[in-house]
């Protein structure tokens, strides 16, 4: 009874340990193929008070799900202050490709806060559960500088 008991036990203990060899690192997505990610993404501040979010999604752009822009208006010497967004914009797919999905994408977004300095950040959602979204760092957009100077021409005397 002993002897049966030991070898028991000691199948036991070769089965554990046996299953916790193997490779060491983080889980990779099962659906590899429906993963995207942004390029060249970049917000425009345009004359008229509005921004444009331009960029373009690499891979699987049938896996997107909305595009959300979090705004936060912010005084120029706000250097290493937390990213605190008081607004939030989403577009769907449709609204901001038509009926054709495409790599380069872009809408444009009127802010409720007026402002000359926004921080934003870009989220695009994937469709798929469990496969993460694609994030853009927290960037900032200026106003446009604008020159209200009277220039005189000055002529040189020939």
């Amino acid at each position: 009874m002993k002897k049966n008991r030991t070898v028991f036990f000691a199948l036991l203990l070769f089965a554990v340990l046996t299953a916790a060899c193997g490779k060491k690192g983080d889980p990779l997505p099962q659906k590899v193929d429906q993963l995207f990610s942004l390029q060249n993404v970049f917000v425009t501040y345009n004359p008229e008070g509005t921004l444009t979010v331009q960029g373009t999604v690499v891979g699987a752009i049938a896996s997107v799900q909305a595009f959300s822009l979090e705004l936060e208006a912010v005084d120029e010497d706000c250097i290493g202050c937390p990213f605190v967004p008081a607004e939030k914009y989403t577009q769907t797919p449709e609204e901001v490709w038509g009926g054709v999905r495409r790599a380069d994408f872009g809408f444009t977004v009127y802010p409720h806060t007026r402002s000359t300095v926004y921080r934003w950040r870009l989220t695009v959602h994937n469709a798929v559960s469990g496969l993460p979204n694609a994030v853009t760092p927290v960037y900032k957009v200026h106003k446009p500088f604008d020159d209200e100077r009277n220039f005189v021409e000055v002529r040189q005397a020939e």
